[in-house]
């Protein structure tokens, strides 16, 4: 059959589907369309959002048998897998991809429909008559007829027990999981080598070093002994698709680099992302991460293959290296491409639902990483979280910083170097996952911030922020990176790690300096907030908590920096700012803040922010001095008699607590506006204002800097008769020991990260986002029914 008239004849049997009732026993039709050599393309052509639907709502029992169907002929491929039945299998596949999320439109988290239900999760469908159940009785007695060409199959499946069913949405799942990992088709061969003993020898060869026990120490971690539990050991090791985390190069079966099952991965891993969809039909304010029964079936402690699967995904994302790809990738994405980022967001989904992993670590008698029953069994175990938790090897973690690192600094060298690889554009997939290893892993961010080059993930992290900080769509790839920043920026040894010199040359019009990373850092945010998209507003003062925490470890800060940091002093105290709302003086607080960090503990090698204060004097001065009536003066000259400004309800959910310190609000409502330095309801100066704003602003340091200082800068300019070289200013600054002038110094405040709800809302939404808008050229997903979070569509789409 030629290419076009199979596709004529999937077309046909679609448009029976829709129009007219096809019995279930009507071997013909059905074997016929299994047969049908169709493209994951032509699947997705040929059966259109709207046809879908009107199958599902007008011809239920014919999506039911179309289901159920697909399902047991996987099931089956499973059980036999005999290649002449795998392009029947990726039929099964991709008809299953195109219709559960439709299905999962009326599941449980959706609009909640009787017949859904029982298809996907009963045991039975007492609706239909008892010969059109076909392969709801997976687990039976059954029998396989196989046509006369030998090429195509369909189950029939019976069972005098059908309360032993399972469930068709377990089974999907299931079989999509053994799949992943079938012979010949996504794997080599194999044998199992757990039968003879042989893993577990294996795997106990690994000895534990000084280093990973000291960060288990470092962490309070204790190790804790069982008789049995379940094992976390990859086995076989053979069939993991990669080496790097929990599987050696020596323990693979096969040649890693073969992309030959590449294609066929990917269809699979489509079907999971499929399967697991339903989070996209609950509304955000009512998202529960344990309600999903599709998510919880797949991250189960007895998922097949789960701890093989979890490995995989893990070492194909940061085994892959697009310097390596040939200069074709860089025109036309390869397979192997694609599989990389659809790893990601399928990992990304997987450890976004049940709850955190213990990340004590648990040996059975063997010796061997387990967890204890108890523990699996319990509601909301999610088995990749707990892998993830539970890596602690020193040599492990690095070899995954490494990773990230290579791949997120792809955003700028695939810019700079000419034909240098392929440009890899998973960057937000990325910054989740390495988000939930910051979040998730109690040894991962220590042993970064402690043991590698944490510049490496910087730098990127500043370009991609520098880079969007203007569109829109990129909105959420600044949050991201912020939050990522503010959570390190929490850390001593962080701010400390910034001080080494910054010698790269990005392909970006980033202003020229000569400093180290903190500047680096300090510049990007300055630019984000003086040239940003006015939606990052709510982030401002993440942005100013994030150089707070670092300032009392920056040991030389250059002149650029120094010269933008009191920009922002002069942007923030300006009345169109200070006005602006009844908290906008706390950017003020923060950054005075930073000043009085750096003058403090590193005076000596800072004499450009000193000058740079003295410099600017007189902006200082009117913020100390300033009395009610001229705060109410300023404020009616620049807003009249109406101070309030437009509110921008979708700007963010980062709000400031009395505190100051960011934290999230789910709504992004009145809350969150009047947390931002623009947005915020009619304000008017007060008494009681003011003397609010003069109790959180620390002048004290800064006020007394300059009483010193501005008379010697101003005899120092005098004596050469106003012809003074600056460099002699910065000298004689840098030589000046300011103690016994100063106030005693001040604790150094440093505010932590602290998760909540809202968090992990707002990075489900944005993970969610950002897999939908990624899979538009196969249309995974129809926007028409997401309620997690708002799909606009333009008027010409059908």
């Amino acid at each position: 059959m030629g290419q076009s008239a199979s596709k004529e004849k999937f077309r046909e049997s679609v448009t029976a589907l829709v129009q007219v009732d096809v019995s279930a026993d009507d071997a013909d039709f059905w074997d016929e369309l299994w047969k049908i050599p169709a493209s994951a393309e032509e699947v997705f052509e040929l059966i259109p959002a709207g046809s879908a639907r009107r199958l599902r709502d007008d011809r239920f029992a014919n999506l039911a048998t179309l289901f159920t169907q697909a399902v047991a002929q996987l099931c089956q491929i499973v059980e036999t897998p005999y290649n002449i039945y795998f392009d029947q299998a990726l039929n099964c596949v991709r008809v299953l991809t195109r219709i559960l999320p439709f299905l999962l439109e009326k599941g449980d988290l959706g609009e909640a429909d009787e017949n859904v239900e029982q298809l996907c999760w009963g045991t039975g469908n007492p609706g239909m008559p008892e010969d059109e159940k076909i392969g709801l009785m997976i687990g039976g007695s059954n029998e396989e007829g196989v046509n006369e060409e030998g090429k195509g199959r369909r189950l029939k499946v019976k069972s005098d027990q059908p309360d032993e069913q399972e469930p068709l949405a377990l089974l999907v799942v299931h079989a999509a999981m053994h799949m992943l990992f079938l012979p010949q088709f996504t794997c080599d061969y194999y044998e199992d080598v757990s039968l003879k003993g042989e893993a577990s020898n294996t795997r106990a060869k690994r000895v534990e070093t000084k280093e990973d026990k000291d960060l288990k120490a470092e962490a309070g971690l204790k190790l804790k002994k069982v008789e049995w539990g379940v094992s976390l050991v990859p086995t076989p090791t053979s069939i993991v698709w990669a080496p790097g985390t929990g599987v050696t190069a020596s323990e693979m079966g096969f040649d890693a680099s073969t992309r030959k099952y590449d294609k066929n991965r990917i269809e699979i891993l489509r079907l999971l992302l499929a399967s697991c969809c339903d989070p996209l039909f609950a509304p955000a304010d009512e998202y529960n991460p344990l309600a999903s029964r599709w998510l919880a079936v797949a991250t189960a402690a007895d998922a097949p293959n789960g701890i093989c699967l979890f490995y995989s995904l893990l070492n194909s994302i940061l085994t892959y290296d697009p310097r390596n790809m040939p200069v074709s990738a860089g025109f036309s994405a390869g397979a192997h491409v694609k599989l990389v980022e659809l790893s990601a967001q399928l990992l990304c989904i997987l450890l976004d639902c049940g709850l955190p992993g213990r990340p004590d670590p648990v040996v059975d008698q063997t010796g061997m990483p387990c967890v204890e029953f108890e523990t699996a069994s319990k509601g909301g175990f999610n088995l990749f979280r707990t892998l993830l938790a539970r890596i602690d090897s020193g040599k492990e973690l690095t070899d995954i910083y490494n990773g990230f690192a290579r791949l997120l600094r792809n955003c700028y060298e695939s810019e700079s170097t000419y034909m240098g690889g392929t440009r890899f554009d998973c960057y937000q997939e990325l910054l989740v996952l390495f988000w939930k290893f910051l979040e998730e892993n109690p040894l991962f961010m220590n042993h970064i911030l402690t043991r590698c080059n944490i510049n490496e993930v910087i730098v990127p992290i500043c370009f991609l922020m520098y880079k969007s900080r203007r569109d829109p769509a990129q909105i959420g790839l600044v949050h991201i990176c912020t939050f990522i920043l503010l959570k390190m920026s929490g850390e001593r040894s962080f701010g400390v790690s910034l001080n080494k010199a910054f010698t790269k040359k990005l392909p970006t019009d980033l202003p020229l300096f000569s400093g180290c990373h903190s500047d680096l850092l300090a510049i990007t945010l300055h630019k984000l907030v003086v040239n940003g998209a006015y939606k990052l507003v709510p982030l401002y003062s993440c942005f100013l908590t994030i150089i707070a925490n670092v300032s009392p470890y920056w040991k030389s800060m250059s002149l650029v920096a120094a010269v933008k940091l009191v920009n922002l002093f002069e942007l923030f105290s300006s009345p169109k700012f200070l006005y602006s709302g009844e908290f906008a003086h706390r950017h003020l607080a923060l950054l005075l803040e930073v000043f009085n960090n750096v003058i403090q503990y590193q005076y000596h090698g800072n004499s450009h922010l000193v000058y740079a204060i003295v410099r600017r004097k007189d902006a200082f001065g009117h913020l100390a001095s300033l009395t009610l009536e001229r705060a109410q003066a300023q404020c009616h000259k620049v807003y009249g008699d109406n101070t309030s400004v437009n509110k921008d309800v979708d700007a963010g959910p980062v709000q400031i607590d009395s505190k100051g310190i960011p934290q999230m609000n789910g709504a992004g409502g009145e809350e969150a506006s009047q947390a931002s330095s623009i947005v915020g309801a009619p304000f008017q100066p007060t008494e009681e204002w003011l003397e609010d704003l003069k109790d959180s602003l620390p002048m004290e340091t800064v006020t007394r800097l300059l009483q010193h200082l501005v008379p010697v800068v101003d005899e120092i300019v005098a004596g050469k008769l106003g012809i003074v070289d600056e460099q002699e200013i910065l000298d004689a600054l840098n030589e000046m020991t300011m103690v016994g002038l100063l106030p005693v110094p001040h604790p150094i405040v440093i505010r932590k990260y602290q998760p909540n709800q809202y968090t992990a809302l707002w990075f489900t939404a944005f993970m969610w986002g950002v897999i939908f808008l990624r899979n538009q050229s196969l249309p995974l997903f129809d926007g028409q029914c997401i309620e997690l979070f708002q799909v606009s569509i333009s008027e010409d789409d059908d």
